[in-house]
């Protein structure tokens, strides 16, 4: 008698930063049968952003996945290095340098901020051995072909055939406008008026020129701009990232990310008080950043094709939330497709809409939110801040807790019935 087991469903990974790799493991979690292949366009695994930091929200969406993803997290994260475990950050004026508002965390959460590279390394290592990654692979297209499945095509020529294609490739996706199409107004990230300057510094030099408090994190807000810093790499360098709005001047060049130089990063900041100075002093060849995100997206998903990530709601850094919403994204995603929920690869379409219907509001309010939160971070004057200072204050503090407050467990109830409903009509179509 011929075995009735279908064969294992297969999955392509699009991308292989935190996004692509969290969701490796995840599904591997989740449902081992899953026959996984990721695809970079990179030679090698690398992350060329400084630092993540997650919120309650995300570590906790790692936890519910499995708890060793939580602690390769908190195995490479950094916490306040001078007490005040529970502090998010603590808002200085930008000129005087007076506290204005210390943002604590709840429920005895403790901050911490990891090396991306760290953290990327920390998920290599836990990758399955099954789990194969091809490098060199940048995805050209993907069609997916009635009764044989999603072909994608690279620019190197070569083709590759799975069930299912999720786009993890970060802000520049080539998924998102694939998935969306050409024309479509939400297809490319846009230029959100604002840049910023960035910078590793050794610990010990910056303590010395400004003092110890920079073993805490600590948000610099002025006229125009702000300063974030805190510590990684075990305590022994500091993370130093200056925010500029541009005025109004557009982004010109075809890079994201342009050297710079410290008097690029002293004019910028003329005028501001002396500990932002003598940190901005030490400050030599910094990258320029561009700070892109995106317009809201009709749909996350296509067939089985969807996007995750940063490839599907890129937002500006103002919140801290990028990565940690990319991390919720996996948790909702990989505990939908388990071999309970979806027996077969027909299933995976009803998975894609349902995780999509569920997760775009709350993404897309994220990129709002992040952006109003950098304009509140430069409401001041050089003499401090207007009129309203409380009222403002709330409002960056409530912003931060929305982030947080989250019942991502509610969530994943409510998609598992999305996914019931579509599955009871099959003609139930994706959201587009």
């Amino acid at each position: 008698m011929e075995s009735t087991t279908p064969p294992p469903i297969r999955i392509a990974i699009i991308g292989a930063g935190i996004a692509g790799l969290t969701l490796a493991n995840a599904l591997k979690t989740k449902n081992p049968s899953i026959n996984l292949t990721i695809y970079e366009s990179r030679l090698r695994f690398s992350e060329i952003s400084a630092a993540v930091a997650f919120g309650p929200n995300a570590v906790r969406a790692l936890s519910l996945i499995s708890p060793e993803l939580a602690d390769a997290y908190h195995s490479v994260a950094v916490p306040n290095l001078a007490g005040d475990r529970d502090l998010w950050y603590t808002i200085r004026d930008g000129m005087s340098g007076k506290v204005l508002r210390k943002v604590e965390m709840r429920g005895g959460f403790e901050y911490g901020s990891a090396s991306r590279s760290k953290f990327l390394a920390r998920l290599v290592e836990m990758l399955p051995g099954d789990v194969e990654v091809q490098f060199g692979k940048r995805i050209v297209d993907v069609e997916e072909l009635e009764g044989e499945g999603m072909r994608m095509r690279f620019e190197d020529g070569s083709e590759a055939w799975a069930d299912a294609v999720v786009g993890c490739d970060g802000i520049r996706s080539r998924s998102r406008r694939l998935l969306l199409g050409d024309d479509d107004l939400g297809a490319d990230a846009v230029y959100s008026g604002k840049y910023a300057y960035r910078k590793v510094l050794s610990m010990k030099t910056a303590i010395a020129a400004v003092g110890e408090g920079l073993l805490n994190r600590q948000m610099f807000v002025g006229k125009s701009g702000h300063v974030l810093t805190h510590p990684i790499n075990n305590g022994n360098a500091l993370n130093v990232v200056a925010f500029r709005d541009a005025d109004g001047v557009p982004w010109k060049q075809r890079q994201w990310v342009v050297p710079s130089s410290k008097e690029a990063v002293l004019k910028d900041f003329d005028g501001w008080g002396g500990d932002v100075v003598k940190i901005l002093q030490l400050v030599e060849d910094p990258e320029k950043w561009g700070l892109f995100d995106t317009t809201p997206a009709r749909t996350y998903n296509k067939g089985n094709f969807c996007i995750l990530g940063d490839a599907a709601h890129a937002s500006t850094p103002h919140l801290d939330a990028g990565a940690g919403f990319a991390v919720e994204d996996v948790y909702i995603l990989s505990s939908l497709l388990t071999e309970k929920l979806v027996a077969s690869a027909s299933d995976l379409k009803h998975a894609f809409s349902a995780w999509s219907q569920i997760r775009r509001p709350r993404c897309e309010e994220l990129i709002n939110r992040s952006r109003r939160q950098g304009i509140l971070l430069e409401l001041t004057k050089e003499e401090g801040f207007e009129s309203g200072e409380e009222e403002l204050l709330d409002d960056l503090e409530h912003n931060q807790e929305w982030v947080w407050d989250v019942d991502l467990e509610k969530m994943l109830e409510q998609s598992i019935s999305m996914l019931d409903i579509s599955k009871e009509d099959d003609a139930y179509p994706p959201v587009f």
